[in-house]
């Protein structure tokens, strides 16, 4: 059937179109089923991941540092940080990145990519628990919660640098995961090996960032145990066979570390970076609970509809499940005096199972739409203002402004209409913005290095200069974003003058800050041309971004900034780079 368009003429083909959209809408409904949505991570995670250089920031790059020392000397078993061994955390994560080095070359890709493989799977198995859930109701749901997961700001954050976090929240879901498929069947058709599983995850979790994880996890799966009436779990040998499996598994680089070094080991590990932390660091509990508000945007303000509709539909084995995965962890950091924010990020699986049972039993409600409308409408204004202040400030080219811009109208038309698959693509599609500006902003701060690096030959040793030891020093960082095709780490960490001068005289380049420069930049020099060499240093500025700056918000909108040399001015440094004349 044709209809005809009235006072027009023209004749418009209303079924065809009726059945692209319902065609449309039920692929797009099919690839939010587990594990469809995975398609839509790869898309907003993936692209531009080996040229993602900003914003490397915080621990990745004591991580980087380590493991870079450790693929050069060869050392598999122990850590090594400024040449001796350090314990400042256990070697799984290392492990993974030399050996994503080894496999995807020595990059910013094959540093980034472990992080991005394990946000992909921890949507995965996040999904997979909500299917394990939703079945004993007798129904399975479209399972959004990995993309929720996904979506979420924390996990961006973690997701795309080379940080522990996102291996923590990989392997304490896939532990549970485990544990749920050998809880599901009835108890004479249980499959021990799943629950040896799940111990033996938990177990590497000890390896990844410290055995506290794992020991909460086995706490939260105790109690859900008990919870859930399977007492007869605790008369059964094999339960504490894998209980006794999982913990020789977190144990057994630790023993061996025990008899390699075993008092560097206690005075490194046990006493500084476990038995000190006892004293605190300032930080407030109630940081930690803003901190996971922060780390599940987009979806923050649609937990308190969603908590409401678990209430009312009196899904208590959801409940049950839920504070057993979150008790002991908030408990613990809550009231540990040692406090940092990511330490909750591991909470945050748990809110998307929450904000999924909200979507599907309470979508059509007045309060879901009027949250979802209201948080479409908030990335609608950070995605707006990102474009505003990135034009003004003439950061990045028009072409990316006008992503924002469309992004964030996209945002705002599919929330406010409560199209809740169609919103969360276009949040994909927000992140992906957001990266692709992230890359343009980082090959900028790369640029002056990476042209200077290029004219020179390629034996050329580069050297950065690092006089206190500092563990977030950028020398590995650069080195991967450098990434020599022969893959060789084509930076050096230099800890002494000595070595600055020596680099000099054998035709190095010397990478300053701008601190270093002025504080030894005439003492450098003196200490060269006391050798005799009459030959002049070259001295190039590389600008870079400033790493902290109280941003010129109000300028930039009032339009007080008319120049673009006058905004770089006020956002960038230059280090220096220096090497003798030919």
């Amino acid at each position: 059937m044709f209809y005809m368009v009235p006072g027009t003429g023209y004749i418009c083909p209303l079924q065809m179109i009726q059945k692209l959209y319902q065609r449309l809408s039920e692929l797009i409904s099919l690839t939010f089923r587990h594990p469809g949505h995975l398609v839509w991570i790869l898309a907003a995670y993936i692209p531009f991941l080996g040229l993602y250089s900003v914003p490397l920031t915080g621990d990745q790059k004591v991580y980087l540092n380590t493991a870079l020392e450790m693929r050069e000397r060869g050392s598999f078993l122990v850590p090594y940080l400024f040449g001796a061994p350090s314990y400042y955390k256990p070697p799984l994560h290392y492990w993974i990145t030399m050996g994503s080095w080894k496999i995807f070359g020595f990059n910013l890709w094959g540093s980034l990519i472990p992080s991005v493989i394990a946000t992909i799977a921890t949507a995965w198995f996040i999904g997979a628990i909500s299917n394990i859930l939703h079945a004993r109701h007798g129904r399975r749901w479209f399972s959004t919660a990995g993309a929720w997961f996904a979506l979420a700001l924390g996990t961006v954050t973690f997701g795309t640098t080379a940080q522990m976090e996102i291996f923590t929240c990989l392997f304490y879901a896939a532990a549970w995961w485990a544990a749920l498929k050998f809880l599901a069947g009835p108890a004479q058709k249980r499959r021990w090996l799943w629950l040896y599983g799940a111990f033996a995850i938990a177990g590497l979790a000890a390896i990844n960032k410290s055995p506290l994880y794992s020991v909460l996890w086995v706490a939260g799966f105790f109690s859900y145990v008990l919870f859930e009436g399977h007492w007869d779990l605790l008369r059964e040998r094999r339960f504490y066979l894998a209980w006794l499996f999982g913990i020789a598994v977190g144990s057994v680089w630790y023993g061996s570390i025990l008899i390699v070094d075993g008092q560097r080991f206690l005075t490194d590990y046990l006493v500084r970076e476990t038995w000190n932390k006892r004293s605190g660091n300032r930080g407030s509990w109630w940081s930690l609970w803003l901190a996971l508000l922060y780390y599940c945007v987009p979806f923050t303000l649609m937990l308190l509809p969603s908590m409401r509709a678990i209430r009312r539909g009196r899904a208590w084995g959801l409940v049950r499940f839920l504070f057993c995965w979150c008790w002991a962890p908030a408990l613990f950091f809550t009231i540990y005096p040692y406090r940092v924010k990511a330490y909750f990020h591991m909470l945050v699986p748990a809110a998307a199972l929450i904000v999924e049972w909200g979507y599907y039993h309470f979508s059509g409600k007045a309060t879901f739409r009027w949250a979802t409308a209201v948080t479409g409408f908030l990335v609608f204004v950070a995605l707006e203002g990102s474009a505003l202040v990135l034009q003004r400030a003439w950061l990045v080219p028009a072409w990316i402004v006008t992503l924002f811009v469309l992004t964030g109208a996209t945002v705002f038309l599919f929330a406010t209409r409560s199209w809740m698959r169609a919103f969360m693509l276009a949040c994909f599609a927000g992140i992906l913005v957001f990266r692709i500006a992230a890359v343009s902003l980082g090959q900028q701060d790369i640029a002056g290095l990476r042209a200077s690096v290029a004219s020179l030959p390629g034996h050329t040793r580069i050297g950065m200069y690092d006089e206190h030891q500092n563990i977030w020093h950028e020398f590995a960082l650069m080195s991967v974003a450098l990434a020599r095709a022969d893959g060789t780490p084509p930076i050096e960490r230099l800890d002494s003058l000595d070595k600055a001068v020596k680099l000099l005289r054998t035709g190095g380049l010397l990478i300053l800050s701008d601190e270093q420069d002025a504080r030894l930049g005439r003492t450098l020099l003196a200490k060269y041309l006391g050798t005799g060499d009459r030959r002049e240093l070259e001295d190039k500025p590389w600008p870079r971004w400033k790493s902290r700056i109280k941003f010129p918000y109000q300028k930039l909108l009032r339009g007080e900034l008319g120049k673009r040399s006058e905004i770089l001015g006020m956002l960038q440094r230059n280090f220096r780079l220096k090497r003798v004349a030919n």
